[in-house]
């Protein structure tokens, strides 16, 4: 443990690859524990105040072996930080993977899946970046491609992946209106067009989304059903964006699964990488439970 920045996740990596180095076995194998690092920095990882590179998760490292060969890893990860996705404080911005689709994709691409420019995102709040940012962006990007080749998603399955990253940017720019004629809440003129480049049913979004307002002297003001619904709104994007974090893990998992007789007693070696104690001028759960995970870690450690 140890503050944000102090250097975890590099330390991760080089003790990795010193393992790695160590074992000179199933070298496939150990390649692609070393390259499934790229893709989870690109979608859990994020630039904050403290740290351009930050870790928006946890995750802990199983390496399995056999002869002091690695005959397999797994991968868990814990607290990914969804509220990032809908909401970032100054200076700070969202998880990498969306600045590296920006600038990695062609604009026939941009275009199949309803992206703009990035300034008009809520979810980005228009921080966007420099040329030679925008260019380290796009090789990034290209390392995400290739770790999702060797990971196993298939192509439409990428195609799948990046539609739901934009859906997730569009609903972001969804916003409420009252509806007068039947004391309901409905998505504003205005936003129709975003609800649209979600690419999902729209009646399935609206039926999440608006609420109609009860006629009674305790009922919540129609400002306050629209805040709800806003609330619903990013709850959504949040979702959808764990979903497709945990179904990377997944995909991880089984690529790095051990492939040996089950009767067979494995040693094995764990890596904890988590997030560092953080203290921002607002302050979340996220970092209520951030900094008593590291607290934990420390009695550990002391005692």
């Amino acid at each position: 443990s140890g503050e944000s920045g102090a250097g975890k996740t590099e330390s991760t990596k080089l003790l990795l690859q010193h393992i790695m180095n160590l074992c000179k076995g199933n070298s496939q194998l150990e390649q692609q524990i070393l390259q499934v690092n790229p893709l989870l920095e690109a979608f859990g990882n994020a630039q904050t105040v403290m740290n351009d590179n930050s870790s928006r998760f946890g995750k802990y490292i199983q390496l399995r072996f056999q002869k002091n060969t690695v005959r397999g890893a797994k991968l868990n990860e814990y607290l990914l930080e969804k509220s990032r996705v809908v909401q970032q404080d100054a200076g700070e911005r969202n998880f990498h993977i969306f600045y590296y689709m920006f600038a990695g994709l062609s604009s026939e691409e941009k275009e199949m899946f309803g992206l703009l420019d990035p300034s008009l995102y809520r979810y980005i709040s228009g921080r966007f970046g420099t040329q030679d940012v925008a260019q380290r962006w796009k090789h990034k990007y290209q390392e995400v491609c290739n770790a999702l080749d060797m990971v196993g998603f298939q192509e439409q399955e990428q195609v799948d992946m990046q539609a739901i990253l934009a859906g997730v940017l569009s609903l972001g720019n969804v916003t409420f209106e009252p509806e007068e004629s039947n004391g309901s809440v409905k998505v504003s003129e205005a936003s129709r067009g975003w609800l649209k480049a979600t690419a999902v049913s729209q009646v399935n979004v609206l039926s999440q989304l608006v609420c109609r307002v009860p006629c009674s002297p305790w009922s919540p003001s129609v400002s306050c059903c629209c805040s709800l619904c806003a609330d619903a709104r990013d709850s959504i994007a949040k979702v959808a964006y764990g979903r497709v974090f945990g179904w990377i893990v997944c995909k991880i998992n089984e690529l790095l699964a051990e492939n040996v007789d089950p009767e067979v007693e494995l040693r094995e070696i764990g890596i904890l990488d988590i997030f560092g104690f953080e203290n921002f001028a607002v302050n979340r759960f996220e970092q209520l439970c951030i900094n008593l995970a590291n607290e934990q870690l420390q009695h550990f450690f002391n005692h």
